[in-house]
């Protein structure tokens, strides 16, 4: 396999897996392929890890429209509001559920 065709499946992994969360769908079993098969790109020299980061994020950009860390960041404000609010209530509900 050469690299250029490693990298077209790692980003249709990318791009599955983030499509299926965006629906509310179960993403196991493909983030487990794909960690395998990512790892094995670096093993055979195809990639390495930040070419593969800006991948994701380029992935992550064309499905949910914002950057990678727009996510993040999100997650850490609503937090912060709800403790500085007190809405502790927030944190009843479990963090797989509360989405961005």
């Amino acid at each position: 396999m050469d690299k250029q065709l490693f990298m077209q499946q790692a980003k249709n992994q990318f791009l599955q897996i983030f499509q299926k969360s965006k629906a509310g769908q179960p993403v196991t079993v493909e983030k487990h392929r794909a960690e395998g098969f990512l790892y094995a790109g670096e093993l055979l020299g195809l990639t390495d890890k930040n070419e593969l980061q800006q991948l994701m994020e380029q992935a992550h950009l064309e499905v949910f429209g914002y950057p990678l860390q727009d996510r993040a960041a999100g997650y850490q404000q609503q937090r912060k509001a709800a403790l500085s609010q007190g809405q502790f209530q927030y944190f009843d509900e479990p963090a797989i559920s509360r989405r961005f």
